[in-house]
């Protein structure tokens, strides 16, 4: 420790005594001696150390894990464990990293546009691109000429404006260099280069990016527990079990960052309530830090925590890197002196140039002596950062000329500075001892004694594969368990199937009609099996960002999640199986014998298990979900297609897909099990030919059921199949079972190999994508100083709104069910906004701001509030939510649009309606410029995880801005400043504190202000843990009113140079130490300032107007107004989305060119009518993958219409309607495609009338199908419960169509009302009585079934009593006599067949088509109602 801190010369890491508690004073400052800092640095950790919680569960001590209040000492804790791994020979890691001339260049603005329908086409059509022909080639410079180092034991600090290339820096020292074009320079990790190190070292340089990706229904410690068994080394110390360890690990990180308490509670998302915004932001920290990582990437890790916790991280973080030689880069916005001062060295970057680099404690110093000034209590982080600015850097006086005025004089005044020179020599000296010392043997030693056995020492993994597998099954079980509401849906939708099945193939005969219904019946199975695989498919992608970031730490190899998936696969699937089976299996009326039994069983778990790794394939190769729902929709629909059909009917040119189906194999084996062995009788009419009185001798009748022999009674199932199908019963086990085995097999191997080796991560790397011409050009430095001076005259130019709007609250309680129980948030909190008021909302990460902020702007669902609120004396009115704004910490966009289209989209709907388009527009400018949004105003907003779009921090300015153009009366805003650099920060709050002066009252939740930002706050509400009150008053002037508060009430001495923020939330127990010697809400609640404000707000209750009678308007504009918008940005949104368009259509065109020739050029015979309603049926299947592909989009448009419709932006309704106004246009030509590609080929009927009525029906169709889509959507929350939804509901209306099982084969329950309801069943009736009520049929050999005539009577003779009974057909030889044999065609026309099998009603297909307009329109009403029902979300 003391030669770590002697190596780095006296390390700034400790330059104040924040040992306060000795002294009762906070933050006087401490002079630093080099012969002190080691001791004042041990008082700093003793005084982290100090943690005063509560036990709890977590194991034990080390096996339970559960710690005493005062038992865990950081520093302690970890010497002791640095002392013991010595003492047990275990090497310790230790790697620093350098860099020479590094520079990185990445596509230049110009080089993407955003995609279009139409653009998407083209670049389609540009086939030479694809050999890299006529691509751009513009780049743009993102790092230029770099030289720095971070040693091992070291932290260095990365500081710049946003776009300086911070992130950049850190993400290629982090060795993600996806997205970049070019990196150039020289770049080593303790002598290991780049490539070496990301074959070898991978997990042994993390990054920690911005956003916290977890699996929301694990729990924190489920989480944690899963990375600890992936990164349990395999030499621990002596007599240390796996779990022991594990248990260790956890203690510690629970105690470090203040997660103890949080240990079982759900992690939680936007969607499930778990952990707060800060909590999940550490446990995002401390999944890192369970890596135990030797060089650490830090991006903005303190965004969403207190000032408090900021602190206490960057201190545990200096601690770690003390004691473990870590090498740790950071770059942290807003970061206050006490966490500054914790770093060794700081880099400043600005335009992708080095304008220092050089210790921290002379960073300061080095610009003041280049002429630049910095104010009193503003953060050297802050100077630092806001040097990179013209508007913010001040000068001393005379040095306003001579001092350095862009990036580039910044540049060469630091290259000739002497500090450049120390740096290189210092640089020189440590890459020449690395060489002495070999620091990349010992390095290599080190990790080949953490892996444990059998893994391979070269291999970048510390778990075996083995134990991977293991930790990974025991996650994935967690991740099924816990989601009750997909199991629920899942094994109910199997349970309804297949009693509804059941129900329909009911006891069936052994006959020949039974055993063509069986055939039915197994096909039925065998596909709902295989439908509800698809959910798999949004299982799959839905964890990927997560999988992506593991991949990074090197936790697991992706195949060995895909083999723990697998493995979790087969108990669920065997319950889905045998829940089927047993319900459907004796129902049905199928073989009863244990060995059919337990055959079916197995084929139809295997056939499950293969089409799971079917859809999870195209989900691995597969950039997104629409691509992989659309490429395995149209496969999906060829393999079904191809599923039973005899092989001697099927068209040559496509018969291979009939060998290669996993289905045929499935299928065969299925109805070879059923029918091998079994006699069917052909007693019964239409069993034989002829049948009926005066037809008993059996040598001149024939059974119907293919494979019959004339003068036989009955049929061997043996021989159907062989003379029918062609299938050989011998094939039962091998091939066909085999081959079903093989394909679960192969695409097992497949998924995992692609899981291994494709990645479409781009790394956190965004790329903008901007209008056709908008482009961002280099400004020259005279267009920059204008640039500035504009933005500088914005504020002063703002339009002054005395509303005179005063907001209070009183008495506010809030409770959410948890566990059975009652969970009180808020307590008893009372409070006023009045006009001119910037109030400050603050307390420790879990206090309950964000939950305050949505239970006053009244966007909580769940839950009860209780509370009086008034806005002007008044009881809160429908029009509360339209003249408020609210900022959300979440920031949510429509992806597709522009920033300038989104901002203009707010102002034109949140602005009066009287006020002029034009002056809206500039009103729009004005805040674009203010927040310098110039460079994006024309990018398209984007989606962070696609690689695409404008960054983190981008996005919440434009949140900000998105508020702001709406001019409200109330504002609330929820942490705008987290993720900003300080000079965006200090805009922004600037421009608030113009809005308060002008009149608006603003109510701010702030995490880490700086002083400079909080002096421009003059009231603050102050909660603690419990969602209570700790203080809530003016701040007063240097904030006085506010500390003496404190003080008077026992609080420590704030001295004057301390932050008054960072000053209150130390007092009150904010942090992860959460230390605090008295309840400040027991206090608050007994001053005389509580009472004060309760008789104020008591007289506001006295006084309110608890029914006011002015009018009020929900929405700012009428509802054409808004409908039209609405569409329009919904309409862009749709034309910019080419995945799914394009995708749709290129769907649409292969499954009707495989239909087409599938059935190609179809003629007049039995078996080409039928096949001829077989081709119909398939259309079907493409809808359900339209339905299947709608959803996802509809689920994500309604999350946009959710935070617009909480914001009174606009109603429901014209949403609604524009959602299913949007998809007309693209079905239209879905439609038109569709037709031609499988109308005219398969040889359907070829009349002006036919071709039309198919054309509008399947339009219609496919607007049923869409409008289905939503409705399943729209009752659904998340994607996942759709897509189990979606095989029943299918499954069930195939069914119940009447070609699966004729009518006349349904039992009376379901004849009578379900076939008449199924809009399938009038779809297919009429596009069959289009295509065959005129058709005359012409039996072939084939088709005729042959049967010899006594002796002495021709056929028509002999048959004569046969036709004048009703019999349909005619014979094809009449006058033939024996020992020529008859042939019987059974139907003389399509009509015939129609009315005799399906008891269709000729004449009535646009009668179907008018029902079929019913159901769409229906659709829409149900969906427009649940929307209504379900127009806002859970929170």
């Amino acid at each position: 420790m003391e030669e770590n801190a002697s190596r780095r010369s006296g390390s700034t890491s400790t330059v104040t005594n924040e040992n306060e508690k000795d002294q009762q004073s906070y933050g006087v400052p401490n002079e630093v001696h080099i012969q002190s800092a080691v001791h004042e640095y041990h008082e700093l950790k003793k005084e982290l150390s100090r943690l005063s919680r509560q036990s709890v569960e977590v194991g034990s001590k080390l096996e339970e894990g559960q710690a005493a209040t005062d038992d865990f000492n950081l520093d302690d804790f970890l010497h002791t464990l640095n002392n013991d791994l010595g003492d047990a020979n275990i090497a310790r890691k230790r790697l620093g990293v350098t860099w020479r001339n590094l520079s990185v260049q990445g596509f230049a603005a110009d080089a993407h546009t955003i995609p279009n329908v139409f653009s998407f086409v083209v670049e389609m059509l540009q086939f030479w691109k694809y050999f890299g022909i006529g691509i751009s080639t513009s780049r743009k410079q993102i790092l230029r000429d770099l030289n720095g180092f971070c040693k091992d034991g070291e932290m260095l600090l990365v500081l710049g404006r946003p776009g300086a290339g911070c992130t950049s820096l850190l993400r290629v020292i982090a060795n993600m260099r996806d997205g970049f074009t070019d990196i150039d320079g020289d770049f080593s990790y303790g002598g290991i280069d780049a490539k070496e190190f990301g074959a070898r070292y991978r997990g042994q340089v993390c990054y920690n990016s911005e956003e916290d990706l977890h699996y929301p229904t694990l729990t924190l410690k489920q989480t944690l527990q899963f990375a600890l068994r992936t990164k349990t080394p395999g030499t621990r110390l002596p007599d240390e079990t796996k779990k022991e360890f594990v248990n260790k690990v956890l203690y510690m990180l629970g105690n470090m960052l203040g997660l103890t308490k949080q240990m079982n509670t759900l992690v939680g998302n936007a969607f499930v309530r778990g952990l707060s915004g800060g909590e999940r932001k550490r446990l995002s920290i401390a999944e890192q830090m369970t890596t135990a990582s030797t060089i650490n990437c830090w991006d903005c890790s303190t965004r969403g925590l207190d000032a408090a916790s900021a602190l206490d991280f960057v201190r545990s973080l200096r601690i770690m890197t003390d004691i473990f030689h870590k090498t740790t880069v950071a770059t942290l916005y807003q970061a206050s002196n006490n966490i500054y001062n914790l770093f060794d060295k700081v880099m400043v970057l600005d335009e992708g140039r080095c304008i220092y680099f050089g210790p921290t404690k002379e960073a300061k110093s080095y610009f003041q002596d280049l002429g630049f000034y910095c104010p009193p209590r503003k953060s050297v982080a802050d100077f630092l950062t806001g040097l990179c600015n013209p508007l913010e850097r001040e000068y001393v006086p005379g040095y306003e000329k001579s001092a350095p005025q862009y990036a580039s004089d910044f540049e060469r005044c630091y290259r000739e500075s002497s500090m450049f020179k120390r740096m290189i020599a210092e640089q020189d000296a440590y890459e020449q001892e690395i060489q002495t010392y070999n620091h990349q043997s010992a390095f290599s030693d080190a990790i080949a004694q953490e892996h444990q056995k059998h893994t391979s020492k070269r291999s970048p993994y510390i778990a075996s594969f083995y134990a991977q597998v293991k930790a990974l099954t025991i996650r994935q079980y967690h991740l099924l368990i816990k989601d009750r509401d997909a199991l629920v849906s899942r094994y109910g939708s199997v349970l309804i199937q297949s009693l509804i099945s059941a129900s329909c193939f009911f006891k069936m005969p052994l006959t020949g009609s039974g055993a063509f219904t069986r055939g039915g019946a197994l096909f039925t199975a065998l596909l709902f099996n295989a439908f509800i695989s698809q959910s798999e498919l949004v299982n799959f992608l839905t964890g990927r960002s997560i999988l992506d970031k593991h991949k990074h730490y090197a936790m697991y190899r992706p195949s060995a999640y895909y083999l723990a998936q697998v493995i979790l696969d087969i108990p669920f699937a065997i319950v889905q199986v045998l829940l089927f089976e047993i319900c459907a299996y004796f129902m049905m009326g199928l073989k009863m014998t244990a060995g059919a039994f337990f055959t079916f069983f197995i084929v139809l778990f295997f056939t499950n298990m293969m089409m799971n790794g079917f859809f999870r394939l195209f989900g691995a190769i597969s950039p997104s979900f629409f691509i992989a729902a659309q490429v395995s929709g149209v496969l999906l629909v060829a393999l079904v297609s191809y599923v039973g059909k005899p092989f001697n009917s099927m068209h040559p040119w496509l018969s291979w897909i009939y060998w290669f189906n996993p289905f045929t194999y499935g299928f065969k084996a299925l109805l070879i099990n059923e029918l091998q062995g079994q006699i069917y009788s052909c007693d019964g009419p239409g069993n034989s030919i002829p049948y009926g009185p005066g037809y008993d001798d059996w040598n001149y009748r024939t059974c119907t059921m293919q494979g019959g022999v004339p003068g036989e009674s009955f049929v061997l199932g043996d021989s159907y199949l062989r003379k029918y199908l062609s299938y050989e019963p011998s094939q039962l086990w091998a091939p066909d079972f085999l081959v079903v085995v093989g394909y679960f097999i192969l695409f097992t191997f497949l998924t995992a190999m692609a899981m291994e080796h494709l990645s479409y991560n781009r790394g956190g790397n965004l790329t903008r994508l901007y209008l056709p011409g908008k482009a961002p050009k280099p400004r020259t430095e005279e267009e920059e100083e204008e640039r500035l001076r504009q933005q500088n005259e914005v504020t002063k130019h703002m339009d002054q709104i005395a509303t005179g709007t005063t907001f209070t609250w009183q008495h506010i309680n809030y409770t959410v069910p948890y566990k059975g129980d009652q969970l009180q948030l808020l307590n008893d909190i009372g409070g006023i906004v009045k006009p001119g008021h910037l109030t400050a909302l603050m307390g420790s990460s879990g206090a309950g701001k964000t939950t305050l902020l949505d239970v006053l702007a009244r966007r909580k669902t769940i839950g009860k509030v209780d509370g009086r609120v008034y806005l002007n004396g008044e009881h809160l009115m429908s029009d509360f939510e339209r003249i408020t704004g609210y900022c959300e910490q979440m920031d949510i966009h429509q992806p597709a649009i522009t920033v300038r289209e989104a901002l203009r989209f707010s102002a034109y709907l949140r602005q009066s309606s009287d006020v002029p388009k034009a002056e809206k527009d500039d009103y729009v400018e004005k805040i674009i410029l203010l927040l310098e949004m110039e460079d994006i105003a024309d990018a398209q907003i984007g989606d962070v995880e696609s690689g695409f779009g404008i960054s983190v921090e981008e996005r919440k300015r434009l949140t900000i801005g998105m508020e702001l153009v709406g001019k409200p009366q109330l504002l609330f805003l929820d942490e705008p400043t987290s993720g900003l650099d300080a000079q965006s920060s200090f805009n922004i709050i600037r421009f608030i504190r113009k809005l308060a002066d002008a009149g608006w009252p603003v109510l701010c939740t702030i995490h880490q202000p700086s002083a400079v930002l909080f002096e421009y706050f003059d009231h603050l509400l102050l909660l603690v843990r419990g969602g209570r009150t700790a203080y809530h008053g003016p701040i007063g002037p240097d904030a006085r009113t506010m500390i003496d508060y404190f003080e008077s009430n026992g609080g420590p001495t704030c001295s004057p140079e301390a932050n008054p923020a960072e000053y209150i939330l130390e007092v009150v127990g904010a942090g992860t130490s959460g230390k605090v010697t008295q309840d400040w809400a027991d206090i608050w609640t007994q001053s005389k300032e509580a009472k004060a404000l309760q008789e104020e707000l008591e007289l506001v209750h006295s006084q309110a107007d608890t029914n006011p009678s002015r009018k009020a308007k929900p929405y700012a504009t009428n509802y054409w107004t808004q409908f039209m918008l609405v569409h329009k940005r919904m309409a862009t949104a749709y034309w910019r989305a080419p995945d799914y368009n394009v995708g749709r259509f290129i769907n649409v065109t292969l499954v009707g060119l495989l239909t087409g020739f599938t059935f190609y050029k179809l003629g007049n015979t039995t078996s080409d009518m039928q096949n001829k309603l077989f081709c119909l049926l398939s259309t079907f299947i493409m809808a359900f993958s339209i339905i299947v592909q709608a959803q996802p989009r509809i689920m994500i448009e309604r999350t946009y219409m959710r935070k617009d419709v909480a914001s009174r932006y606009y109603s429901w309704f014209p949403w609604s309607i524009s959602a299913v106004l949007v998809e007309i246009p693209y079905i239209l030509v879905y439609s038109m495609t569709f037709m031609m590609c499988l109308y005219w080929p398969s040889g359907m009927t070829n009349t002006s009338e036919a071709c039309g009525y198919f054309f509008v029906t399947f339009l219609m169709i496919v607007l049923w199908a869409v409008s289905l889509g939503f409705c399943i959507a729209a009752v659904s929350e998340l994607p996942t419960m759709a897509a189990m939804i979606n095989p029943i509901l299918v499954s069930v209306l195939m069914l119940f169509s009447g070609l699966m099982a004729p009518p006349s084969t349904l039992p009376y329950f379901w004849r009578s009302w379900m076939y008449p309801l199924d809009p399938f069943h009038w779809y297919l009736e009429g596009l069959g009585l289009n295509e065959l009520e005129n058709l005359t049929v012409e039996c072939n050999d084939n088709d005729l079934v042959r049967f010899s005539p006594p002796p002495g009577q021709t056929c028509g003779q002999y048959t004569e009593a046969f036709f004048s009974s009703g019999a349909t057909g005619y014979l094809s030889n009449p006058n033939a006599t024996a020992p020529e044999q008859c042939g019987y065609c059974k139907y003389n026309s399509g009509a015939e067949y129609m009315e005799s099998t399906f008891q269709w009603e000729l004449g009535t297909k646009w009668r179907n088509f008018g029902f079929l307009v019913c159901y769409f329109i229906f659709n829409v009403i149900v969906f427009i109602g649940l929307t209504w029902l379900r127009r806002r979300g859970r929170r």
